[in-house]
C-alpha cells in the first residue's frame, strides 16, 4: 500500500487476503521524462488524477472543503500539496524507469502542486534520478504501476519529453487478458489459505497490467 490515506479506505474493505489483492484506487497518470542540458535523463514529472471516490475520501480525511460546498478551497489544496506522497525513504513512488533492464534510483518527490479538476483531486510532483544518465544507445523503459495492484494506474494520453526534441516514447500495451489469467492464478493460491487473515507475499502483480513506454532517440551524428 502506497498512498498516505489508504488506511481510511482499508477500514471500509473486507479484511481478507483476496479482497486486498484487488485494485481499490484508480489513478489516471500523465508524465514527462525530463532531460538536462547535456541530453541526459534527469527525472520524471508526474501528474495523478484520482478517481472520484478516492478524491472524496482525500477531501474528507484532510478537511480540504471547509465550507462544505463540494469544492476544496485553493489555500487548503496548496497547504496539503504533497500530502498524498508522504512516502518512506527509498520508496520508488509507483513509477519505474529502467536503464538496460536495471531500475534507476529516484529521489523523493518535490515541486508539489494540487488542484481540483472535474470533481477529481489532481496532484503533480517531480522525481529526479539519483544521477542523470545517458540514454543514447541504451534501452530506457518507463512504467507507472503499483506492484501490489492495490492501486491501478492508467496512462490515457501519450507521455511527453522535456529537454530534447529528438526522442519519442512508444507504448507497449499490456496483455490484460493474459494478466488476468495469471492474476487469477495468484488469487486462487490466496483463496486456498486456511487462515484468511494470514499475511501473504503476493508476486509483482501490478506490472502485468502496466503499459511499458520505451524511449527512442535519434542516433548521435
Amino acid at each position: 500500500m502506497t498512498l498516505r490515506s489508504a488506511p481510511i479506505l482499508l477500514a471500509m474493505l473486507p479484511l481478507c487476503g483476496p479482497a486486498l489483492a484487488h485494485p481499490h484506487v484508480f489513478i489516471d497518470t500523465a508524465f514527462d521524462l525530463v532531460f538536462d542540458a547535456e541530453g541526459r535523463l534527469e527525472g520524471v514529472r508526474i501528474e495523478w488524477s484520482y478517481d472520484d471516490f478516492y478524491s472524496l475520501l482525500l477531501v474528507e480525511e484532510n478537511a480540504l472543503d471547509a465550507d462544505g460546498d463540494g469544492v476544496p478551497e485553493p489555500r487548503r489544496l496548496d497547504a496539503f500539496a504533497g500530502g498524498d506522497v508522504d512516502w518512506a525513504a527509498g520508496f520508488p513512488g509507483d513509477f519505474t524507469v529502467t536503464h538496460d533492464g536495471t531500475p534507476l534510483p529516484l529521489r523523493p518527490p518535490t515541486e508539489h502542486e494540487a488542484s481540483w479538476r472535474d470533481d477529481r483531486y489532481v496532484t503533480t510532483h517531480l522525481m529526479t534520478l539519483a544521477e542523470p544518465v545517458a540514454v543514447d544507445g541504451h534501452t530506457i523503459v518507463a512504467r507507472a504501476y503499483d506492484p501490489t495492484y492495490f492501486v491501478a494506474y492508467d496512462v490515457p494520453t501519450a507521455p511527453g519529453i522535456v529537454g530534447r526534441d529528438d526522442c519519442t516514447l512508444s507504448r507497449e500495451a499490456a496483455d490484460r487478458d493474459a494478466a488476468m489469467a495469471e492474476y487469477g492464478e495468484a488469487l486462487a493460491e490466496v483463496d486456498m489459505l486456511s487462515d484468511p487473515f494470514e499475511a501473504v507475499d503476493l508476486p509483482d502483480i501490478g506490472i502485468l497490467f502496466s503499459d511499458a513506454f520505451e524511449l527512442a532517440c535519434a542516433a548521435p551524428s
